[in-house]
This record gives C-alpha cells, structure tokens and sequence, in this order.
C-alpha cells in the first residue's frame, strides 16, 4: 500500500509543527527544509517535513547549533541512521549462515 502524502501550506506548517515562521523562514534560507512552490504564499509543505522541523529546532535550541551548521548536523544523523540500518540488515543475514555455539 502506498503512502498518503499530505501537503501544507506555510500557515498550516507552522501550526503543526508548532513553530514560528520567522524560524520556519530560516530553516528554508538554510536548505533545512524543501518546500515546493516559488514564495511563501505558494509554498507547499510535505508533513514528513514536519519531523525534520522540530528535530533542527531541538538541535538549535538544546545544543546551540546555528542554523547553518544544522543542515550538515541532519545530514549527518540520516547517514548514520542509514549505516545503522544496514548494519542491522546485514548481521541478520550473516546469523543465518553463521551457528550459535
């Protein structure tokens, strides 16, 4: 089954995510966040985005990250959520030829 999309606006965005938009701004100047569409007014958000949003402001808030620094701290975070992943895939499949004592 594929997965509903759902896209926002700027406004819907920012109440979800609860944040303001002068932070989702800069989180958009900074390539944190993606929208689609040209302006603000047309900006379109996809709600996965609203994970991403509330992570760079956790990491700007809690660890003092400037908002520069926290694309490449995201960037960061996903690589080592993906070699986790696939170190996790491949232990699986190596427990299959290998037999516990």
């Amino acid at each position: 089954m594929t997965p509903v999309q759902i896209e926002l606006s700027f406004e819907e965005f920012s109440l979800a995510s609860d944040l303001p938009e002068k932070v989702l701004l800069r989180m958009v100047e900074e390539g944190i966040l993606e929208p689609g569409g040209a302006s603000p007014d047309r900006w379109r958000f996809e709600s996965t985005m609203i994970v991403t949003a509330r992570r760079a402001s956790r990491l700007h808030r809690d660890l003092g990250i400037d908002w520069s620094g926290i694309a490449l701290a995201l960037e960061l975070l996903e690589e080592l959520e993906r070699a986790r992943l696939e170190n996790r895939l491949l232990r699986q499949r190596l427990g299959r030829f290998i037999e516990e004592p």
